[in-house]
């Protein structure tokens, strides 16, 4: 686990963030993801390449409510709006992503989902895209950060939710 703390940015990397993950996974590999084009259409808005869900709220509360849990043990905010979804990045969606900014949510998280795969992973970066973490992929562990930070995934594996690079992502906001 740790802490770092950078001119008032932050972040937190946990491991084994959901207990019994493995009994979980048959569930999360039956909710259903969209292609950008396709959940746009659906559901309004979003730019990002691979796969994602509907809000998890929506499609699978169980789940929602068991991270929403897990969450408040290590969260330092006391009120906060959530939204959370399962999204698939392959390996076709490599050379799709970018660093950016998720500058609407005050904070934003990954829990990774899959194998561990030390060839994929999120990197923060600061004011001038230097890069300053180094987030792998690895099974279970959680990753929360500032949205302020420049940030990229990068290392898409995979074809498919079972085998590819399988992370639910949260976006917070401070009320």
């Amino acid at each position: 686990m740790g802490i770092i703390k950078t001119e008032e940015k932050k972040f937190l990397i946990l491991e084994n963030f959901l207990t019994n993950l493995k009994y979980y996974l048959p569930e999360i590999y039956k909710i259903p993801l969209f292609e950008n084009k396709e959940y746009i259409e659906k559901y309004g808005n979003g730019n990002w390449p691979g796969k994602r869900s509907n809000s998890l709220f929506n499609e699978n509360k169980f789940l929602f409510f068991l991270i929403l849990q897990n969450l408040n043990k290590v969260c330092f905010l006391k009120k906060y709006s959530l939204e959370i979804f399962l999204h698939l990045r392959r390996k076709e969606d490599s050379l799709k992503d970018w660093i950016h900014k998720d500058m609407e949510d005050d904070y934003a998280f990954l829990i990774y989902l899959n194998d561990t795969n030390l060839n994929s992973g999120t990197y923060l970066y600061d004011e001038e895209n230097n890069m300053i973490v180094d987030a792998k992929y690895v099974q279970n562990r959680f990753v929360i950060y500032n949205g302020s930070y420049n940030h990229m995934g990068y290392g898409h594996f995979g074809e498919s939710p079972e085998n590819g690079r399988l992370t639910i992502n949260g976006f917070l906001k401070v009320i």
